[in-house]
């Protein structure tokens, strides 16, 4: 089954949701090992921990999209 290809915006769009934290600012790049990674760019709090987390939904989120051209 081919992925969706989503923009980078509706990728951090999508990571943002899951997320639900106000103040959390994601980018998303793309990426020669897995397709795509997100990057936090500033969080309201720990932003080590805020990567690992948005790192766990992209593992998960890269079974059903890719990052569009």
């Amino acid at each position: 089954m081919p992925k969706e290809l989503k923009s980078a915006r509706e990728l951090s769009d999508i990571i943002h949701q899951v997320v639900g934290v106000p103040g959390l600012d994601i980018t998303v790049r793309r990426d020669h090992a897995y397709g795509w990674q997100p990057i936090v760019l500033s969080a309201p709090g720990n932003p080590i921990g805020f990567q690992r987390r948005v790192e766990e939904i992209a593992l998960r989120m890269r079974m059903q999209y890719d990052l569009a051209n």
